[in-house]
């Protein structure tokens, strides 16, 4: 993620908040977005979930999170 942020500037104005699955896994919050598991990634625009992927990190998937943030 912050390989793909560092190598083009519209990905670097996406405001990312990484949740540490130990420590919030059983919060309330995790309940309310419906994050099944850790490396589940959760794209808002403007307050609303754009796009989602659970257990995929390859570089596309991540990207294509990017670009559902930007529409």
């Amino acid at each position: 993620m912050r390989a793909l942020q560092e190598g083009n500037a519209d990905y670097a104005a996406v405001k990312v908040i990484r949740v540490d699955w130990t420590v919030f896994g059983k919060k309330p919050i995790v309940k309310e977005l419906k994050v099944p598991r850790r490396s589940t990634l959760v794209m808002f625009n403007e307050g609303k979930e754009v796009a989602r992927v659970v257990a995929q990190t390859s570089t596309d998937a991540i990207e294509g999170l990017f670009k559902a943030a930007l529409g």
